[in-house]
């Protein structure tokens, strides 16, 4: 069926609300979308037929349908089977691959390492394809609509590339968009995790709320009345580079006391490599053989581990979190932070966070900042891909 454009944002409109706040009422929907009961009706009788949503009676136990008199209350959801939506992170040091249904269930998920900067243009053009393609071979089954890529970067649509720094610019994307076998959908990878926790994850109901990335680099992503915010404006999100120690060290930017300095993955891997190469007592000398096999994992261990010059390191990054925690409260009229990067997934870490920004709030009286921890996994960035596709392909109908 063809739609006008009007017909495509009432039907979005309707399909959002159901994602957000679903099982939901009809009533509920034309109340809170402003559209008429009798539209509402219609679109979703259509959505029903079309196996995308499901109506479901309340039992005679449900404890608010007790006691009524007439009609049972009937709430509509979203179906699990409809379509299928592929995401695909592109990363430094990895491809990440999740195929999930149209409820956000994740239905497979890959992960390759490569190293994928390495790659000419066309060999890194020819691999996404091909990993794309079998995906799609392999489940050629399924009703597989659209895929999303997220980027390490914002996507510059005017010249097809990533816009981040000089490594990935070097790769033009308008072949990769052209010769895709599915709609493609490109997106910055906080931006589409950001997407996950704000359609499907049951934490958040259409509330604003900052999504606080912390893995090589640093970047956030916010949801604000229901819209990620900034996505057009490139420095938008860009928290690294907020200055968190004003006699700090010295940035790869110029400037002092970074966040980056302290909570980005390369400087806390180059300084634990300086504490394996310079203490002799460096517990990571247990841990790993030479000082290039560190990771952030092996970081966690040993700070577990109770290394001195580890401690110094963590903690150091610990506070300029809250630093920037505190700041964010301030700025950002949000009701949520969540956290998310592989220092965050420890329990101890977890711990010395809620301690510090216990004592180090800045207004004593106002409400505790509140935080969740989402667990880093690395196809966490792929899953909100498959997201991203979901929603430009099937809500929003592009």
């Amino acid at each position: 069926m063809t739609m006008t454009d009007k017909q495509k944002e009432i039907r979005g409109k309707i399909l959002n609300e159901l994602y957000l706040r679903g099982p939901i009422s009809r009533k509920d929907i034309a109340r809170n979308t402003g559209i008429t009961p009798a539209t509402t009706t219609a679109i979703t009788g259509e959505l029903i037929k079309e196996g995308i949503i499901e109506a479901n009676s309340l039992t005679d136990n449900d404890s608010k349908s007790k006691n009524r008199s007439g009609r049972k209350k009937v709430t509509l959801s979203i179906t699990n089977y409809h379509s299928y939506y592929i995401g695909i992170e592109l990363s430094r040091h990895f491809l990440t691959l999740c195929l999930i249904n149209n409820a956000g269930e994740v239905i497979t998920k890959q992960h390759h390492k490569v190293e994928i900067l390495n790659f000419t243009n066309d060999e890194a053009i020819n691999y996404l394809l091909a990993v794309l393609t079998n995906c799609l071979t392999y489940y050629q089954n399924l009703n597989i609509q659209a895929a999303g890529i997220a980027i390490p970067g914002h996507f510059d649509k005017q010249n097809q590339r990533i816009a981040s720094s000089a490594e990935w610019q070097k790769f033009n994307l308008s072949r990769l968009i052209n010769e895709a076998p599915v709609p493609l959908f490109l997106e910055n990878n906080v931006h589409c995790m950001s997407l996950y926790e704000h359609l499907i994850s049951t934490h958040n109901k259409g509330n604003n709320f900052v999504f606080f990335h912390a893995v090589q680099g640093i970047f956030l992503s916010s949801i604000y009345n229901e819209s990620l915010y900034g996505v057009n404006n490139f420095s938008v999100g860009e928290i690294g580079h907020t200055i968190v120690y004003p006699n700090g060290e010295r940035c790869e930017c110029g400037r002092y006391g970074c966040l980056q300095n302290y909570l980005g993955g390369f400087n806390i891997l180059k300084k634990a490599q300086h504490s394996y190469n310079h203490n002799q007592h460096s517990l990571l000398r247990g841990l790993v053989n030479i000082s290039s096999d560190i990771t952030l994992a092996k970081v966690a261990e040993a700070y577990r581990l109770g290394d001195t010059d580890i401690t110094h390191i963590i903690e150091d990054a610990i506070n300029a979190v809250v630093v920037t925690l505190n700041n964010l409260s301030m700025l950002i009229d949000t009701s949520k932070i969540y956290l998310h990067g592989p220092l965050f997934n420890d329990m101890i870490t977890r711990h010395i966070l809620t301690e510090y920004l216990s004592y180090k709030n800045l207004y004593q009286g106002l409400p505790d900042i509140d935080f969740d921890i989402i667990p880093y996994e690395v196809t966490n960035g792929a899953r909100g891909a498959a997201i991203l596709a979901l929603s430009h392909s099937l809500i929003w109908s592009q």
